[in-house]
């Protein structure tokens, strides 16, 4: 099987509250942690997903456009011998940091790759 890997999107260093509210939220769903943890362990289609998280397809669809709109999860198409292709997702971070500091409660996200690390902070 063969996969096209895109390359890391860029990421900005400030702060944005709107985006620690929502890792924090998508963190707190059980939904959106059993889909992290499954994607994190191997790259896997939404239809593996399903079975693996016990969720509708719908709900995993939509954990998945959350988590890949902040950047825990990245995808692309995987295509088997015989032509056949897929959509694939991946968790992009190994930890997630909470802390609080003078600013406010900020979410630090370590990702694989080191030039994607990201940090954002808010109130």
């Amino acid at each position: 099987m063969t996969s096209y890997t895109p390359p890391p999107t860029p990421t900005t260093d400030e702060p944005d509250p709107d985006r620690t509210d929502e890792v924090l939220a998508l963190l707190e769903d059980d939904y959106s942690r059993s889909i992290l943890e499954a994607v994190h362990a191997e790259p896997r289609s939404a239809r593996d997903l399903v079975e693996v998280c016990d969720a509708s397809r719908a709900t995993v669809y939509r954990r998945l456009d959350r988590l890949d709109d902040v950047g825990l999860v990245e995808s692309w198409l995987s295509y088997d011998a015989d032509g056949h292709h897929r959509t694939v997702f991946e968790a992009t971070l190994d930890a997630v940091t909470v802390g609080l500091d003078a600013d406010g409660i900020g979410v630090t996200i370590t990702t694989d790759d080191a030039t994607a690390d990201g940090s954002v902070t808010g109130d």
